[in-house]
């Protein structure tokens, strides 16, 4: 029987995560991980149509919505999968199957090499395993920290859904813009920095569970090549690329909400 959702706060390496948690008794787990920048809303829809048949958590990344930065001032990927585990912990879970997307895939990647008894299926959307150049990052850190986030949003976004999607659904991206504004200045350079530093391109080569890779046709930020880059490191992934841009589980949310489903429960 599914419960309601049960929000709680998690302390993790000196921050306190918003976690929202929907047991229900006998079903698998699973983790969602938020893009950089948003918080756990991001996958409204996709929880509502795994309520069902899964237990699902889902929280805030460390200054994120509702969660507390914590500390150091400079986030690592090993420190943003430890605070995934330390959920899934508080939650009484030990295997999940891990689903993220964009920086939350690549959190999702970190913990799928490095922690492969904790996951039971990945799920990698609209992510890479490197995203150089470094340049580009330091300057979102120095905007975020020296004028906030405002100033990177509308860029963001139109990264993010292609412009006929802007036209078509505003109060979709309108959501998104108002999680952006939500996102601390010194939250979103921390793992600005944690994106910088990081190449996982060849620990992913080390993944063993299931996976299932999912880009967007039009995602100029996470590119279809750097998503066939990643499942064809992993030994029997499979790929689905959506005629989306970045956030493809708004943009596209039946598709692919409908490609998630039958990948966890073995249909796809």
């Amino acid at each position: 029987m599914m419960s309601e959702a049960e929000i709680k706060s998690v302390y993790s390496n000196n921050a306190n995560l918003r976690v929202e948690h929907t047991p229900r008794a006998g079903a698998p787990a699973v983790l969602l991980l938020h893009a950089l920048g948003v918080s756990l809303e991001m996958w409204d829809e996709q929880t509502k149509a795994l309520a069902s048949h899964y237990e699902i958590i889902r929280f805030d990344a460390r200054g994120h919505g509702k969660s507390t930065i914590g500390g150091p001032p400079e986030a690592t990927m090993e420190l943003l999968a430890s605070d995934a585990l330390a959920v899934m912990d508080a939650c009484g879970v030990g295997r999940a199957h891990v689903c993220g997307l964009s920086l939350g895939g690549m959190v999702a990647m970190h913990i799928a090499s490095r922690s492969p008894e904790r996951v039971l299926k990945a799920v990698l959307c609209n992510t890479t395993a490197y995203m150089p150049p470094r340049e580009t990052w330091e300057a979102r850190i120095q905007t975020a920290l020296t004028q906030g986030v405002e100033p990177l949003i509308e860029g963001i976004l139109g990264r993010w859904f292609t412009a006929d999607y802007h036209q078509a659904h505003p109060e979709s991206v309108d959501k998104i813009r108002s999680l952006l504004r939500q996102a601390s200045p010194a939250g979103f350079a921390a793992c600005c920095a944690a994106i910088r530093d990081m190449d996982q391109r060849d620990t992913i080569r080390r993944i063993r569970a299931e996976t299932l890779v999912i880009g967007g046709s039009k995602d100029i930020g996470t590119t279809p090549a750097q998503a066939q880059l990643i499942a064809s490191s992993i030994a029997g992934a499979r790929l689905m690329i959506l005629e989306a841009a970045h956030l493809s589980n708004i943009e596209w949310e039946e598709a692919f909400t409908g490609t998630l489903l039958r990948f966890l429960d073995g249909t796809l």
